[in-house]
């Protein structure tokens, strides 16, 4: 039986294909192409919490509007203040299994981004907890509108026990592993989360 990836109550049917064109490999549909994993993905971050210079090059793949005013949040205390919130979170926690006191600790995230916004630094800190924060932007929001009927940030904490409810599901964690094992022989980098490879599928989707 073909595994299929479910997101928001609808199946993303050509996941597979679309996490495998993002990165960078041969698909159903042709060859390779260039995506960001490259950029964000393959790029490392350093040993501590401090979001550096590597994690805001890094998150400026992602996000078009990256300019002068994100380079003066960081470099004037936003990185100092991500850094202490990060201390916070586990490194080898899943959004999937996140308790929640874990969760709880992720809804403070856009305290720590007011005045620059969510999705800049929710790129940012996934770069240093790729398996436990979410990447806030547009398509994972509309995708959840279905279901929440909640726009812009203020669907922050319902988008979290989303997602950890959808990574828990026993197909999708089926689903993810095949593609992890599946990609990993192939990839040149890391392999990304499981919460990166639903992101990719959901953004490939929109």
């Amino acid at each position: 039986m073909e595994l299929i990836l479910e997101c928001a109550g609808e199946p993303l049917p050509d996941a597979r294909d679309q996490i495998r064109r993002y990165c960078g490999l041969t698909w159903s549909g042709g060859g390779p192409e260039t995506w960001a994993y490259e950029y964000f993905d393959s790029t490392p971050t350093g040993p501590d919490d401090l979001v550096g210079p590597p994690d805001l090059l890094a998150s400026a793949a992602l996000h078009p509007g990256f300019g002068q005013a994100e380079m003066v949040f960081f470099n004037s205390g936003g990185a100092e203040a991500c850094q202490e919130w990060l201390s916070g979170l586990p490194r080898d926690v899943d959004l999937a299994d996140a308790d929640e006191q874990t969760i709880t600790w992720l809804f403070d995230l856009p305290r720590i981004s007011e005045g620059i916004g969510l999705s800049i630094v929710s790129k940012a800190t996934h770069h240093k907890r790729p398996r436990l924060i979410p990447l806030f932007d547009r398509a994972l929001v509309d995708r959840y509108r279905r279901t929440t009927g909640i726009r812009g940030e203020a669907a922050w904490p319902v988008l979290l026990r989303s997602l950890r409810a959808d990574l828990a599901l026993e197909g999708n964690r089926r689903f993810l592993g095949d593609v992890r094992d599946e990609i990993a022989g192939e990839l040149s980098g890391p392999v990304p989360s499981d919460l990166r490879l639903m992101d990719i599928a959901i953004w490939m989707a929109r």
